[in-house]
This record gives structure tokens, sequence and C-alpha cells, in this order.
């Protein structure tokens, strides 16, 4: 009897979510078709799996992030089946989840040392800021020490 594979086929044309963690508008130039795409400041799109796979193809560094395999992107991919196809299975990323568990560390020298691994672009610090009004985080010291860092002030 032949061996027949039932594992369904990655669906190229489905569309997913994609959000921008920026507090600016992005845009970059479509490769799946003609145009472009602008994501609004902290807000999502759908894009075709076959579009955001392009992208990652061709190294947009809004999807690939500083190192190439998606860590610190300014673009998340809300799929893991895409972010599977593409590599990313690992990737870093921040979000109020992880700014939470950050947050929560007793030590203000481990507390700086993850805000360091993980707060490294333009981004990622506009989007820490905005993740400590979200949280109604309280913590004058490491407040301070964010706004050094980032270089925003939270207001």
């Amino acid at each position: 009897m032949e061996n027949i594979n039932t594992e369904d086929k990655l669906n190229l044309e489905e569309k997913v979510t994609v959000h921008n963690i920026a507090g600016w508008k992005i845009g970059f130039h479509r490769i799946d078709g003609v145009g472009d795409i602008a994501i609004t400041p902290e807000g999502s799109t759908r894009l075709s799996r076959n579009e955001i796979i392009s992208q990652v193809q061709n190294g947009n560094p809004l999807f690939t992030g500083i190192d190439g395999t998606g860590n610190h992107a300014t673009l998340f991919i809300d799929d893991s089946s895409t972010r599977n196809e593409v590599g990313f299975e690992n990737q870093i990323i921040f979000n109020d989840e992880k700014a939470g568990k950050i947050f929560a560390l007793k030590s203000q020298a481990a507390f700086e040392k993850e805000i360091k691994d993980y707060i490294k672009t333009r981004a990622e610090k506009y989007a820490v800021m905005k993740a400590i009004k979200r949280l109604g985080i309280n913590n004058y010291t490491k407040i301070r020490f964010i706004e050094d860092y980032t270089g925003y002030k939270l207001m």
C-alpha cells in the first residue's frame, strides 16, 4: 500500500496577523503583489503567509530583527505555524508578558541585566515605556533606570 502523507500543507494564501510594536507608522514594499504595506503605530494588519515568508527570505529587518532570525523584530508574526516555517520558533520579541516577568525581578542588578538583554532596538525601547503604563508598574528605581536606558520619559 502507498504511504500517504496526511500532514496538512501550510496554506500560503491564508492571512495571519502581524503586530507593530513601534510607536510610529512603518511601511514596506509588497513582494507578493502590487503596492505598499503600511502598519499604524502599535497596530496590526493581516498579511498572507506567502507575503510574510517572502519578506523574511528577502531580509526585511522589520521581520528578521537585528540578527536575521527574528530576534528583536519590530513586527511580530502572531501565528506559530508561520513563525516555524521561517525559523523563528525561539524568537525573542518584547511583549507585556515579558515586561511583567522582568519587572517582577527582585534584584535591581538582575532587572537591569534582563532589560539590556531584551530591550535593544528603538521600537523595543518605545514598547517598554508603553508596557509600564499598560501594566500599571509603579517602581521608581526601575522606571528611572528604564528612562535613562531608553531615552524616553514616562508621562
